[in-house]
């Protein structure tokens, strides 16, 4: 080998020129990876300066295929920490598990190691613009590496990617395109992007392999110059496992450790091509169509560098698991709740793998064990709200939040594989309907919040809708919230509303309400049904001296059909600057925004006589 690298095509071996391709084989389209001439990489190591010198990915500059060291672009990636998990390893009976938590790189994720790498060579390569492919975290890497080096960044994201992840591409200053489409649509026209602008085409490439295997050297120093018996890491287009994999192999060689892991790859079951390729023995990766997770990060069909995390899972005499999208978001909570380590989905689902081989009898409990969490719970928050509680909004006083702190409901909630679960079809007896809130929620209602409960229970009924778990939360979350206002306090109550809409006109709402003891009827047009009803209300009680505004309006839905759940949280505020957050639950959007429409009226009435 005349120079330190090559590149060379991982099936056929074609050699490439750097400046003609680095990607992908220009002969039979297999991915590209750096080979190394190791004897000529020996003499640039010196050994007793990487033993000495803090963690760090710059450290490892050697070991990577950059000709020219000034042009290096870095926001000090690297050095993650590796953190001993006693709470959750006492939990599960494991006395050697570790986390190598690469969420604490500057974006938030492992990509950063790669970018680092990939960006340089941009540099080298004289690329005047970049472009992306990503599903999310490798647009916010390269985005933020571009702003570091004054270069342009395109990115492609598939429709619905993670606003957190998003929001940090926008703020580097990047050109983002939604796809409708998957990752890998993405990745297609990025390269054609590429070949018809001569931008430098990032991704999960032979360059960015060689920045990301810094995770291996660092998991052996951190180790006190040991290798782990198993690593975890998630798989999407298995650049990073396939980069861990080298980097343990590298120190190897070198002398650096004497022993090398099994690496253990994860996906989603939604989304498990490299997985089920492995298990059936197949020396190919057989893509899958239309792929789907709640992991966003690894939501991969036709992962790019599959033949290569194919070779590092045999070569390691690893495995290869899948995990459904409940198990994980159930681990995503454990991990936070244990370890206080909140991620991404993605990389909750190595620790769903590891209690899955616990359970087959596939790891002792002694074992070094290391799960590579790839990033930041902040880059999809959204996930993580589906296993989680709705915060209870309370009046400030000491007996509204000793009342919440008794019901103890805080602690129980559905969680997203139980959600779905059937209560009841019927409207249950009181007694039955406390016997199922001990059942399923630990807590206990007073008689009020039991009486609003059934009301509420009752409505879900009688629109169709029989009551599932995650149903029955929202429910006794609302009625816990309305039971603070007594009856004398509450000055509105909407009787029933009904609406004339249609597809080419504004909609006609008309409300009938007990203001004040007084049943009133008014109609009033609006934008849409929701607007219209509520137009109506407003007219109604227009006269009471109380001068309000609506200054935010929020939806959300349960995942389901046409039948789901859904939840509406109102913001009003008069001109006082009383602020109130209310909240309605129904299956009908309508009702629901008439409940929280109601709730936030009477709480801002009540603050005004308070004042008064």
């Amino acid at each position: 080998m005349e120079s330190l690298y090559e590149l060379r095509c991982i099936k056929c071996k074609a050699k490439f020129d750097e400046s003609v391709e680095y990607t992908n084989c220009l002969k039979c389209g297999c991915p590209l990876e750096v080979v190394f001439d190791y004897d000529k990489l020996a003499e640039r190591i010196n050994i007793h300066a990487l033993k000495s010198m803090p963690i760090k990915a710059t450290k490892y500059v050697d070991f990577y295929p950059i000709r020219d060291k000034r042009k290096t672009v870095s926001l000090d990636e690297g050095g993650t920490p590796l953190y001993h998990c006693k709470n959750l390893g006492k939990k599960l009976g494991l006395n050697n598990l570790y986390v190598k938590h690469e969420g604490m790189n500057p974006t938030g994720a492992f990509k950063d190691r790669g970018t680092m790498v990939e960006i340089t060579k941009a540099l080298e390569l004289n690329k005047k613009a970049v472009v992306v492919a990503s599903s999310g975290n490798m647009a916010a890497s390269v985005s933020a590496y571009c702003a570091k080096s004054n270069l342009p960044a395109y990115v492609l994201v598939p429709q619905g990617t993670p606003i957190g992840k998003l929001a940090q591409t926008l703020a580097y200053g990047a050109r983002i395109i939604q796809v409708r489409g998957t990752y890998d649509v993405a990745a297609t026209l990025t390269r054609e992007v590429s070949e018809k602008h001569d931008f430098y085409l990032a991704g999960d490439y032979a360059y960015r392999l060689e920045g990301q295997k810094s995770q291996g050297f660092e998991m052996i120093e951190q180790l006190n110059w040991e290798a782990p018996d198993k690593v975890f890491v998630p798989i999407g287009c298995g650049t990073n496992s396939s980069a861990i994999w080298k980097g343990f192999k590298e120190y190897n060689w070198l002398g650096l450790t004497d022993t090398l892991p099994q690496l253990v790859g994860v996906q989603a079951s939604g989304a498990s091509p490299v997985v089920d390729s492995f298990n059936k023995g197949m020396d190919y990766v057989e893509p899958i169509n239309n792929p789907s997770t709640v992991s966003g990060a690894i939501c991969v069909g036709n992962p790019l560098d599959g033949l290569k995390v194919l070779n590092a899972l045999r070569e390691s005499k690893g495995y290869a698991i899948k995990v459904d999208d409940d198990t994980t978001l159930e681990n995503e909570k454990l991990l936070a709740r244990t370890e206080s380590l909140f991620v991404e989905p993605a990389s909750a689902t190595n620790l769903a793998a590891l209690r899955q081989m616990m359970d087959d009898g596939k790891i002792d409990k002694d074992e070094k064990i290391v799960l590579v969490l790839t990033g930041l719970g902040l880059k999809d928050p959204v996930s993580a709200l589906k296993v989680l509680y709705s915060p209870p909004i309370v009046e400030p006083t000491f007996s509204e939040v000793e009342r919440y702190l008794d019901y103890g409901f805080y602690d129980v909630v559905a969680s997203k594989s139980e959600e779905k679960k059937v209560l009841f079809k019927k409207k249950p007896s009181v007694a039955e309907l406390l016997k199922i809130i001990k059942h399923e929620f630990n807590s206990s209602l007073s008689d009020d919040d039991i009486s609003v409960c059934n009301d509420m229970i009752e409505e879900f009924l009688n629109k169709g809708k029989e009551i599932l778990k995650g149903d029955l939360q929202l429910i006794l979350e609302k009625a816990i919230r309305q039971s603070t206002l007594s009856g004398k306090e509450k000055v509105l109550s909407v009787v029933d509303f009904s609406v004339k809409a249609g597809k080419h006109e504004k909609s006609i709402g008309t409300a009938v309400i007990i203001y004040k003891g007084i049943e009133t009827k008014t109609e009033a047009e609006g934008v849409g049904p929701v607007d219209s009803v509520i137009n109506a209300i407003k007219k109604a009680v227009s006269n009471n001296g109380l001068k309000f505004h609506l200054v935010d309006y929020e939806v959300g839905i349960a995942e389901g059909g046409t039948e789901a759940s859904t939840n509406v949280k109102m913001t009003l505020e008069d001109d006082n600057k009383n602020k109130v957050i209310a909240m309605g639950t129904s299956p009908d959007i309508i009702t629901a925004s008439v409940d929280a429409f109601e709730e936030g009226f009477n709480l801002l009435y009540l603050k005004n006589k308070k004042a008064r």
